[in-house]
């Protein structure tokens, strides 16, 4: 099976002071693998140095069989490799529409190709049809959460990683985000990090635990999703 995302021997941190070491992951096509683990063991870092945000320490992330390593934050998104940042980190003083909007000139899609999957999103998170002239700050957590992620989708992502997508949110947005998505599985591959086992084995294909800096199968893995 392909791997577009293979991480070997990642090393990330901040400074010159590491979170984790020699990490080795790869992620399979339209498949959806979840990282568990407490606070603090690295796993936003690891998203991150995937993602371009920090720089890697040591090893290197292959993105569709060629090292991304080097590129910036700005290239990996541009190529379809997208982050759901933790904390949604949405424009607050930009309308729903515009936030949205922004990702046509990351992507460079044509007009025609964002027009058609802006109204797939819509008819996807329905709410923020409802809100598109609202500006991102007068939404709810859980909406704002579905607008960071719709923004995610927007890109037309090869590989679309989550981070924390569940932190904060009432269970009724929990439940919300969690239909978009499995709706959404095997379109495109997904990394995600969390903290709620409920909501990852309803999703993942796989998940893994971090600890010590090490990534090890989960033994309350449910059966992968055929």
């Amino acid at each position: 099976m392909n791997a577009p995302l293979v991480i070997k021997a990642l090393t990330g941190g901040y400074g010159n002071l590491p979170v984790f070491r020699d990490l080795n992951l790869d992620l399979c096509e339209h498949r959806a693998l979840a990282i568990l683990g407490p606070n603090g063991v690295g796993k936003s870092t690891l998203l991150k140095t995937i993602a371009g945000l920090l720089p890697a320490l040591g090893g290197d992330v292959l993105y569709l069989g060629r090292s991304v390593g080097r590129r910036p934050a700005y290239q990996r998104t541009r190529a379809g490799l997208a982050l759901v940042p933790e904390g949604r980190q949405i424009l607050t003083k930009l309308s729903v529409l515009e936030n949205l909007d922004l990702s046509r000139e990351a992507r460079r899609l044509s007009p025609s190709a964002f027009s058609s999957r802006r109204d797939e999103m819509l008819a996807l998170f329905p709410r923020l049809r409802e809100r598109l002239e609202q500006p991102g700050g007068a939404l709810s957590g859980g909406e704002q959460q579905m607008l960071a992620i719709a923004r995610a989708l927007l890109l037309d992502p090869v590989v679309l990683m989550l981070d924390e997508p569940t932190q904060g949110l009432a269970p009724i947005m929990v439940n919300q985000v969690l239909d978009a998505l499995q709706q959404l599985r095997g379109r495109f591959s997904m990394l995600i990090v969390e903290q709620n086992k409920t909501f990852l084995h309803s999703l993942a294909d796989e998940v893994l635990t971090m600890r010590g800096g090490r990534l090890i199968p989960n033994e309350n893995t449910e059966p992968d999703h055929e």
